[in-house]
């Protein structure tokens, strides 16, 4: 028999087994104030609180972010948010099943989200990641953003404009080529049609003023990386040339710089800093993404040049949010949130969490 295990579990897994790669502090203990009977059909929310570790950062507003539970051979997934002020985690909304959630983009007003989300199957077939909405503090559950996709269609990297225009998202199907094939669409909130804006493509956010659009385009075939700058309705494309004796093969992530002269993302170090361990070896995995695999926070100029190196931390996961002061950058690792400044120097975990994963959004 032949068991497949998600990504987040088998994350969960590795690091179990291997142990956490950013040493910043010692696991936070989490003191329960209230609670909440968990559902899929109507956000809930249970509030906690944690330490606040960061005082003398004065960090201020609250982080939206997803965290995973496994209990005994069901795994579940609860969307968070964590009030940095204050110290409080409010618990949301929490799957039932086996309904999962990918990936998160909040509302320039913070009442919104809309997520890649599979909702709990039915038994007779399983469904495809589609885009749902859900009012950020409520009682409405995950509703389609649009009509639900035929079967092999799927949706994710939902991304919102700065402006709250436009929700950027990525298409994708599953063919017989190495990789699926990617095309990024956006569409006009609300009501808007989708108008796809880029082919073999995924990875989209876009600049503080909403005029740029930062991608990452993938070989269908070969499945190597390039990042990619265009307006932001997809013309005037124009690859990010990089220079140096190191070219990443996978890169992640992007994300403007609050000034937008630089493009951050995530990317492995060079390969003789990284050497498959042993469970990946006996196993055969192969790795395809740098999510799965230990990266670091890199920069380059949006006009193309050499490359940054901004953390020495090597984990997975990492995907950052600027915060709204346009000082720091919050991001998701495989033990959970830390934030950072732009030039990746003092890094401070503020959640030891390994179930974090996906994404992370910085509310005023």
């Amino acid at each position: 028999m032949k068991i497949k295990f998600p990504l987040t579990l088998y994350c969960m897994l590795v690091l179990c087994l291997f142990g956490c790669s950013i040493d910043i502090a010692q696991p936070i203990p989490v003191s329960e104030v209230g609670t909440a009977a968990p559902t899929n059909a109507a956000p809930s929310v249970m509030t906690t609180t944690v330490p606040i570790t960061w005082a003398n950062l004065n960090l201020t507003g609250r982080l939206l972010y997803t965290s995973s539970v496994l209990n005994g051979n069901v795994s579940s997934m609860s969307i968070q948010t964590l009030d940095l002020a204050t110290g409080e985690v409010n618990k949301i909304f929490t799957t039932t099943g086996d309904a999962w959630v990918f990936y998160m983009t909040v509302s320039p007003d913070s009442k919104q989200l809309v997520m890649s989300y599979i909702p709990p199957s039915d038994g007779s077939s399983s469904p495809s990641r589609a885009l749902y909405i859900m009012p950020l503090e409520g009682t409405i559950p995950p509703q389609p953003l649009f009509s639900l996709p035929v079967s092999g269609d799927h949706y994710l990297h939902a991304e919102w404009s700065p402006d709250g225009q436009y929700i950027y998202y990525v298409h994708y199907t599953n063919t017989d080529q190495p990789y699926p094939v990617y095309e990024i669409f956006r569409m006009r909130y609300a009501g808007g049609q989708p108008e796809k804006i880029a082919d073999n493509a995924f990875w989209p956010r876009i600049s503080s003023d909403s005029t740029k659009l930062v991608y990452v385009s993938i070989d269908p075939v070969s499945g190597s990386n390039e990042l990619f700058l265009a307006n932001a309705d997809g013309s005037n494309p124009q690859k990010v040339i990089l220079s140096g004796t190191w070219m990443p093969g996978v890169m992640d992530a992007p994300i403007f710089s609050p000034d937008g002269a630089s493009i951050l993302f995530s990317a492995p170090p060079p390969p003789q800093a990284y050497q498959p361990n042993w469970f990946e070896k006996i196993m055969g995995i192969q790795i395809a993404k740098a999510h799965a695999v230990p990266s670091d926070w890199w920069s380059v100029p949006v006009t193309g040049g050499a490359l940054t190196r901004l953390t020495q931390i090597q984990t997975i996961n990492l995907f950052g949010s600027i915060s709204p002061d346009q000082k720091y950058i919050a991001s998701v690792s495989g033990e959970g949130l830390f934030v950072m400044d732009l030039n990746g120097s003092n890094l401070t975990r503020l959640l030891f969490d390994p179930g974090v994963s996906g994404t992370v959004s910085w509310m005023p």
